[in-house]
């Protein structure tokens, strides 16, 4: 779509969503002591949001990702990106992180909880196990969809792209815009408030630095513009 309309295209359930995840991995291996290159990360539930996270994650970590769905479809194309397709039962058995987007509630039950894993279960509006539960089961860290939102991210990540008059967001725009996400939240946060202003302006300008050095913006941006507090002051007037 970007080739034919030549300009930016995100969807915010998938990149937008996939951004915000990887800036929670970020925080939640450095709560844990865990670094998240080591860490075997699993998938369950390969929907568009599924798939968008499984692919930003392997980007990322450069590693493969274990994906567990029900869907033909999904399994072929998780398989396409190198994924490596497994089962819900073996994803909890074996993965140090697992992420579940199946919008189907209480599929997971305690017993399934390896101790000291790191869980996210994103479905709504009953995730996949409930954030107390897993605690209680011995994980190190149970995160559900109240904290994963996309407005985190999209706000600067599009206000970066126009800034800049980026010709296409790149992955390390993306990355640039998660680490930022990831940077902003407060000791004892995985991630920041959607109202914090420092957030989007720290995205937008993470996001601009980014199109400037991987030589996909079009306009040229000063010191001035990257130190500037003011997030309604715009590069162009």
């Amino acid at each position: 779509l970007e080739d034919e309309l030549h300009l930016p295209v995100i969807h915010d359930d998938q990149q937008g969503n996939a951004t915000v995840i990887i800036a929670a991995l970020i925080n939640a291996c450095k709560a844990c002591g865990t670094n998240l290159e080591d860490t075997k990360i699993g998938v369950i539930g390969l929907g568009v949001t599924g798939l968008a996270i499984a692919r930003f994650v392997r980007a990322y970590t450069g590693n493969p990702v274990w994906g567990a769905t029900m869907s033909e479809t999904s399994a072929r194309r998780h398989k396409a990106d190198d994924g490596i397709l497994s089962t819900l039962d073996e994803l909890m058995s074996g993965m140090d992180i697992v992420i579940a987007t199946t919008s189907r509630g209480n599929i997971i039950s305690p017993d399934m909880i390896r101790k000291n894993q790191i869980v996210f279960a994103l479905s709504e509006p009953q995730p996949e196990i409930d954030p107390a539960t897993e605690m209680a089961s011995g994980a190190a860290l149970a995160i559900n969809s109240k904290a994963i939102n996309n407005l985190l991210c999209c706000p600067g990540l599009w206000r970066g792209t126009l800034d800049a008059k980026a010709r296409t967001i790149n992955f390390s725009m993306y990355t640039a815009a998660a680490r930022a996400i990831a940077d902003c939240a407060t000791e004892g946060e995985i991630l920041p408030t959607t109202l914090d202003g420092q957030v989007h302006r720290a995205v937008t300008h993470a996001v601009a630095r980014a199109a400037v050095e991987t030589g996909v913006a079009e306009r040229k941006l000063d010191d001035d513009y990257f130190e500037s507090l003011n997030i309604l002051k715009t590069p162009w007037t």
